[in-house]
């Protein structure tokens, strides 16, 4: 498994090596050292703001407060994100449980409706930046399978919870396989008592909106930064797509391939060469590994404050 990731990373890197190299990295050295630090700094400033409302997002579903949620939320998604596909989400109700000691039966439906609310969104956004823009046949193929797939993804997320015999079959399922055969009747027992009202769902849903449509301005400051101005909502249903495809790919991060489709697709509204492949890594910059940088501070903090012999309880 370790040589797969590997495999993976480096197909990531040397995607992203192709676009730089194919960018001029002469001229695109240039734009990223004359761009302008005052947006830069208003794209780190909202790239706050969209961490801290991600947290607010699964601290209104789970009932932790957000000032004690906030590490636990940061290195969980900064866990997820560093695993193929996103795979490692759930690994957040394993930390929510060794720092505040909530059972993982209890946090998890929780943290399965968040990401039925992310999928929600960025499939919604997704499709209206398909709509506005003419995509050539063969990726317009590619963003309509990704879409597909994670509307299928929801479907399955909304029967595990709103179908407890469905539901049932695939805990039964999950313990055949390493680690998952430790799910045992009381867990499944617990994860079907723990309901969400509809009203804090709602909320929720509310909050990632605002979460998505901030990383459409994070990508508008880092755009200006270089010189370019375009549409925020344009920008975010960008990133959407570039989001979907990305976990798709199954690449750590989306690396490579999400900033594939954001410069095909910037390119498909007019901004291309060296000042586009400025903007995204400025944007990459500010958002992705800025929210790293945060998830190593979170993991600094927790290191010392996590009771992990709890986990196995």
């Amino acid at each position: 498994m370790r040589l797969y990731n590997i495999v993976l990373l480096l197909i990531g890197l040397a995607l992203l090596g192709g676009i730089i190299a194919y960018s001029n990295p002469a001229l695109l050295a240039a734009e990223l050292a004359k761009s302008d630090m005052r947006f830069i700094l208003a794209a780190l400033t909202v790239s706050t703001i969209g961490a801290f409302t991600r947290v607010l997002k699964w601290s209104v579903l789970v009932g932790v407060g957000p000032r004690a949620l906030f590490p636990v939320q940061v290195l969980g998604i900064t866990i997820s994100n560093f695993t193929p596909g996103k795979l490692a989400e759930p690994a957040k109700a394993v930390l929510l449980k060794m720092r505040h000691g909530v059972d993982v039966s209890r946090s998890l439906p929780s943290i399965i409706w968040e990401r039925i609310n992310d999928l929600f969104v960025l499939v919604l956004l997704a499709v209206l930046a398909i709509q506005s823009m003419t995509l050539e046949s063969n990726f317009l193929y590619i963003g309509f399978l990704s879409i597909g797939v994670f509307s299928a993804m929801i479907l399955l997320f909304l029967g595990v919870l709103k179908n407890e015999g469905f539901g049932r079959r695939l805990f039964q399922l999950a313990r055949k396989f390493p680690l998952l055969n430790k799910i045992s009747e009381n867990f499944i027992e617990t994860f079907y008592n723990n309901k969400i009202k509809k009203r804090t769902i709602l909320v929720c849903f509310v909050i990632t909106v605002m979460a998505w449509i901030l990383e459409g301005y994070i990508f508008y400051f880092s755009l200006l930064a270089v010189g370019v101005e375009a549409n925020p909502i344009t920008l975010a249903g960008i990133i959407a797509l570039a989001a979907l495809i990305g976990v798709l790919s199954s690449l750590p991060g989306g690396l490579g391939s999400f900033e594939a489709v954001v410069i095909l697709m910037l390119g498909i509204t007019g901004i291309t060469g060296p000042k586009a492949v400025a903007g995204l890594i400025l944007f990459r910059f500010v958002s992705f590994w800025y929210f790293g940088f945060l998830g190593v501070l979170s993991f600094l903090y927790l290191s010392r404050r996590l009771d992990v012999k709890s986990a196995f309880k």
